[in-house]
């Protein structure tokens, strides 16, 4: 039902205002009816059936520029999730590489943890050379 607008200084009657709740329900019940149902699984805590409006996407890139390191090499990095999520989300993770360094291309990232407000990780550097890169990460969980 389309509400009609009222005019300029018109007084809002009881009809009209009745007419508005009565919009607002039927928009409610649209919304509810159609709901789309998402499932996010960590495999830690049980599995949460919800509705996607209740789900939180978090997405963030953090770059580490090393210069040259050697292979063999590690370091740790950590990405903070704020505002927190209500169980520890799903997060990926992925490397770019921001030169055209092979040493960039031959990196090994580990997720080490996950919480529910922050991610860390190590990065396995498999190649001697110049680091310039970007770990992205994505991570998707119930809102708090």
């Amino acid at each position: 039902m389309k509400l009609p607008l009222p005019e300029r200084g018109q007084p809002l009657d009881l009809s009209y205002i009745y007419q508005m709740a009565n919009a607002i329900n039927d928009l409610n019940n649209q919304i509810v009816s159609n709901a789309v149902t998402s499932v996010v699984n960590n495999g830690i805590d049980l599995r949460e059936d919800a509705r996607t409006s209740n789900l939180r996407f978090y997405a963030t890139a953090t770059s580490i520029q090393a210069g040259n390191v050697s292979a063999g090499t590690s370091r740790d990095w950590s990405v903070d999730l704020s505002p927190n999520f209500l169980y520890t989300p799903v997060v990926t993770a992925t490397v770019q590489n921001n030169t055209s360094s092979t040493a960039g291309n031959n990196i090994t990232l580990v997720i080490k943890n996950i919480t529910t407000g922050r991610v860390d990780g190590n990065i396995i550097y498999n190649a001697a050379g110049s680091i310039d890169i970007r770990i992205n990460v994505i991570a998707v969980g119930i809102a708090r």
